[in-house]
């Protein structure tokens, strides 16, 4: 009995299909597509290729020497952080620069090294959104908004009796959201023709006979981020060999994405216990406290959050017109400090891998769920 439930499990070893570093590029751009990075900075695939194959994904806030040689432990690695390496075209590649020998170090362990976009920060469940539920609020919205998502219309011809099998297939895979309702379609009847061919095998007709079906014409709302999975479902629901359908893209704006979070405290605090919730929640040690940029002496009733680096200026001054009493933010500069200390929002640092670290463990577990059946493990180093 254990010599065949051994072989069983040897021959479903050999099943498993190897994952490419395309594959997982895929995933990480359908989670959160590039469109909705703001600003631009360097992103992507920065050392390897899409066809190699991946055994093992390392997930990192920085590509630190660290993360890189416990990426270079495993065969077939693919690292993935979320700051990138190389931010400038580079002149040349030298083994005594910092960059040059890290570059070195992922060729000749042959470790892919993939960069999230800044649009891991804006997308929903993204490092802005897992760094405000880990510090316990429940955010009203973008605190910069920054892109509408693309609306696209989604039509397909289905035959009567299939209406209903295809249009929840849609809408579970996210189609026909308008608002805060789900499954909204408009169906139209009419009719189609077509003539099968040799080689065609028709689930109505026959080959070499035009036929002439009752149809609808079923259309659905579409996310861009949506579309593909979309696509896919209808196709597997569809019973036609070959299913006709069309995309019209949409001047409607879609959902408003962008940089930050706002919510409102269950109770004022003083600004000692914000501190003490933040240190707490994000397991900050004795060595690397949040820093904050002053002390007023009014209590904080609501909180923003922001994940990483960059705009600043213009999520202080976001935060101080919605009359947040403090803003979390995962690195800023002499200047940020400087401004706002003129401002009623405390600035309150906690670093760059401390506030991407809520969402870089999500992604791992999605990672996990996605591709640990194919054998990939999935390692996150903080």
């Amino acid at each position: 009995m254990k010599q065949t439930q051994g072989a069983e499990d040897t021959a479903r070893r050999r099943r498993r299909r190897v994952v490419t570093v395309s594959e997982v590029i895929d995933f990480l751009e359908y989670l959160a597509p590039p469109a909705l990075e703001s600003p631009s900075t360097p992103f992507g695939l920065q050392v390897g290729a899409t066809a190699n194959p991946v055994k093992t994904v390392v997930v990192t806030p920085l590509p630190t020497y660290s993360a890189i040689s416990c990426a270079a432990v495993y065969k077939s690695a693919m690292l993935i952080a979320a700051a990138p390496l190389v931010n400038q075209p580079l002149s040349g590649l030298r083994w005594d620069d910092p960059i040059g020998s890290k570059i070195a170090h992922l060729v000749q362990r042959q470790v892919s090294l993939y960069v999230l976009s800044t649009a891991f920060a804006a997308a929903p469940g993204g490092f802005d959104d897992c760094l405000a539920e880990r510090l316990g609020l429940a955010p009203s919205g973008a605190l910069v908004p920054t892109v509408a998502e693309t609306q696209l219309k989604f039509v397909v011809f289905v035959p009567e009796k299939d209406v209903e099998l295809v249009r929840s297939a849609a809408a579970e895979a996210g189609a026909g959201v308008v608002g805060d309702y789900q499954y909204c379609s408009y169906a139209s009847s009419g009719k189609g023709t077509f003539l099968p061919q040799p080689g065609a095998n028709p689930s109505i007709g026959t080959v070499g006979r035009l036929e002439e079906v009752p149809e609808v014409r079923l259309e659905l709302l579409v996310a861009q981020r949506d579309l593909q999975g979309v696509i896919a479902a209808v196709l597997d629901a569809h019973p036609y060999e070959e299913v006709a359908y069309d995309i019209y893209q949409l001047r409607n704006p879609g959902v408003l994405f962008g940089r930050g979070r706002i919510g409102e405290l269950p109770l004022k605090v003083s600004l000692d216990t914000v501190l003490a919730q933040v240190n707490d929640a994000l397991e900050l040690d004795s060595d690397n406290r949040a820093r904050c940029s002053h002390r007023p002496g009014l209590p904080v009733g609501n909180l923003a959050v922001a994940s990483g680096t960059g705009q600043g200026e213009k999520l202080l001054w976001a935060a101080h017109r919605q009359e947040a009493g403090a803003l979390v933010v995962g690195g800023v500069s002499t200047v940020d400090m400087a401004l706002a200390d003129g401002s009623a929002t405390v600035l309150i640092d906690v670093g760059f891998g401390p506030s991407v670290a809520p969402g870089l463990q999500r992604l791992a577990e999605q990672l996990r769920n996605t591709f640990e059946t194919d054998g990939v493990q999935i390692v996150y180093v903080p």
